[in-house]
């Protein structure tokens, strides 16, 4: 079946949906070319659109595919910084909190993630997209790696 036989609200609802999960691809390509301030610091406006994006709208468990630890914190600048530098492959987000390990790793394990003892990271079902960070316990930070939509 070609999209010309779609009703028009199926062709919006899919087109909104493919907006909705990946927000951050015209902002970053937009987001214009890095500056310098006058103390001579160098500003990259991608990561500062980025960043203005995600203080508006934190990223929700939709985007993210799981649903996070309790007092998770999302470290904002240097998640909106990872998002700019890997686009448009991964969209990275970056979390701090503060939990034993293994309950963190039963926590996305009862969501359907699966532990990879030799990467040590917890794969998404696809097994291309991941959580790493794993390496303290207890686990002060991880970082959330999925694919654009």
């Amino acid at each position: 079946m070609s999209l010309s036989h779609l009703p028009l609200c199926v062709l919006l609802a899919l087109s909104s949906a493919s907006a909705m999960a990946d927000r951050f691809a015209k902002i970053v390509e937009e987001g214009g070319e890095p500056t310098v301030t006058k103390g001579g610091n160098l500003v990259n406006q991608k990561r500062v659109a980025v960043q203005k994006e995600l203080t508006q709208r934190p990223p929700t468990a939709q985007e993210l595919g799981v649903t996070l630890p309790p007092r998770s914190t999302l470290v904002l600048e240097q998640t909106a910084r990872q998002i700019a530098q890997y686009h448009p492959v991964w969209r990275v987000y970056e979390y701090r909190m503060n939990m034993p390990r293994q309950a963190f790793i039963e926590h996305f394990q009862q969501q359907g993630l699966r532990f990879d003892v030799h990467a040590n990271n917890l794969k998404f079902g696809n097994g291309d997209e991941f959580i790493d960070g794993l390496t303290q316990d207890p686990m002060t930070s991880f970082r959330v790696w999925r694919r654009p939509q």
